[in-house]
């Protein structure tokens, strides 16, 4: 049966719009203020979302298969997330990863503070999959050294967040990555391509200006303890080899050449064990148990109780399970992005927007400053990733760009900004990490302004935005069971 043909009527525009302000007030007061959970939040907005969709016209079946037939769509990218969950754990396992980390640690120089903590935490982010635990980790290192060479901490604070964005959005292993392009529609390399168009002129811009502005810092410091204790933990642990760099070498290879990514990334993961197994003289057992629930010291045969914190924030990760809670986040907005495509809610309310909006740029921008809006609303990031793409992939098809200059847009207005916000998930925990207030560091995080701001100027002039044909178009919007 058709979908016209189950709904009594059209939802009205009010209704539409009380549907998407019961996210906001779920998540925001619910999550936000009242620290619920929340995937018991978006539940419990799936759950008012179907009264709505009852006073329409639909049955609970109905109801039922939209959720259904949203949660196959989303299995693909969910088996990839389960599977980079597995490769982050690997890799710390073969010592690729610890790798990066232990000669990222030594580029530092203090005075180049500035410029070398964005670097610094650019790569351990890339390479990680995690700008919480770069920032966590090198960052905290890298504002004790701040302290001791008497640096202004607010623009130091700025580079480590800016560098850990720049990987969180970047890397394929990051889980904003992943989510950012499966709410859009489109390949995890596809994405990446995508924004490598904004966040590498707004990363070189702002590298410009820390090393300008570092520069007067040329106190010569010595490197604090907590670095120093660092580098010695990962030198005790791993046996170093270029060869370690070869899971690196396949997952890019695989992007560059449009390689399936699953297929890639198992490819990397047997590599990794195999080099856990001969350079760093490992069990394979051990390594399937890594790979699975996350990797732990222990396995290396390292007591954690002595060992440094911030070597166990960076090691114990990973693993199959690790993905779980982003996973069950997924099913529960799904379950009330399921419910209003059925209903007709988001179509409305886009179909009402972009009767004023005839040009590509101008829907770019409308899609930029919804995510922008949703980031500081939502509180937590995953929901503007997740409710930009859900609400915007007909306007950009409708404009004939491809879906991965959606999902660009989703990460520009949604995961850079996210940092800025004093009260979202990222905003707090990079404060509380630091020491270093959200609006303080703020006006010195220039890419969380630099990447809107290049998106909304490539929407108007097309550098930079990949387009689609006319029937390439029409027949994605019939495949997302839109109406024209």
């Amino acid at each position: 049966m058709e979908k016209e043909n189950k709904i009594k009527r059209e939802p009205t525009l009010l209704e539409s719009i009380i549907v998407l302000l019961a996210l906001v007030f779920f998540v925001s007061v619910g999550f936000g203020i009242c620290k619920f959970e929340l995937q018991a939040m978006l539940l419990c907005t799936a759950v008012f979302t179907v009264f709505m969709a009852m006073r329409i016209g639909l049955i609970w079946d109905d109801c039922e298969k939209a959720i259904s037939q949203r949660v196959v769509k989303v299995m693909p990218i969910v088996y990839i997330m389960f599977t980079v969950g597995g490769l982050i754990a690997t890799l710390i396992f073969s010592g690729t990863i610890p790798m990066m980390i232990y000669y990222g640690l030594q580029i530092i120089k203090p005075h180049l503070l500035l410029p070398c903590s964005f670097l610094v935490c650019c790569v351990l982010s890339v390479v990680t999959g995690t700008g919480w635990g770069s920032a966590g980790t090198a960052g905290i290192a890298l504002i004790g050294i701040a302290i001791g060479m008497d640096v202004p901490l607010a623009p130091v604070a700025a580079c480590i967040v800016a560098g850990a964005t720049f990987g969180d959005k970047l890397s394929p292993m990051s889980d904003t990555t992943l989510l950012a392009a499966l709410s859009a529609g489109t390949g995890l390399y596809d994405h990446i391509r995508s924004m490598l168009y904004t966040t590498v002129p707004a990363a070189l811009i702002s590298l410009v200006i820390y090393t300008t502005y570092g520069m007067r810092f040329g106190k010569d410091t010595a490197m604090p303890e907590s670095v120093t204790s660092m580098i010695t933990t990962l030198d005790s642990i791993y046996n170093w080899n270029v060869l370690l760099l070869l899971p690196f070498v396949i997952i890019f290879a695989g992007a560059l050449m449009k390689k399936p990514t699953l297929p890639v990334m198992y490819l990397a993961i047997g590599v990794g064990l195999v080099l856990g197994v001969v350079f760093q003289g490992f069990s394979l057992q051990n390594g399937f148990t890594a790979f699975a629930t996350g990797f732990k010291v222990d396995l290396a045969g390292i007591d954690a109780a002595v060992t440094d914190a911030n070597i166990l924030t960076l090691l114990q990760r990973g693993g199959l399970s690790s993905m779980s809670n982003i996973v069950l986040t997924i099913f529960c907005a799904y379950a009330y992005a399921g419910i209003s495509e059925e209903a007709g809610f988001m179509e409305k309310i886009i179909d009402s927007l972009v009767k004023k909006i005839k040009t590509r740029g101008g829907t770019v921008l409308a899609a930029v400053c919804t995510a922008i809006v949703l980031t500081i609303i939502g509180v937590s990031g995953y929901i503007s990733l997740i409710m930009t793409g859900e609400l915007w992939r007909k306007p950009y098809l409708k404009q004939r760009m491809d879906l991965c200059n959606l999902s660009r847009t989703c990460e520009d207005g949604g995961t850079m900004v996210c940092s800025c916000v004093p009260f979202s998930t990222s905003g707090l925990f990079y404060a509380t990490a630091l020491g270093v207030p959200v609006l303080s560091y703020a006006p010195w995080h220039f890419m969380a302004y630099l990447c809107p701001l290049l998106a909304i100027i490539y929407g108007f002039t097309g550098f930079g935005i990949k387009m689609i044909s006319a029937e390439e178009a029409e027949e994605q919007i019939a495949k997302l069971g839109f109406k024209n």
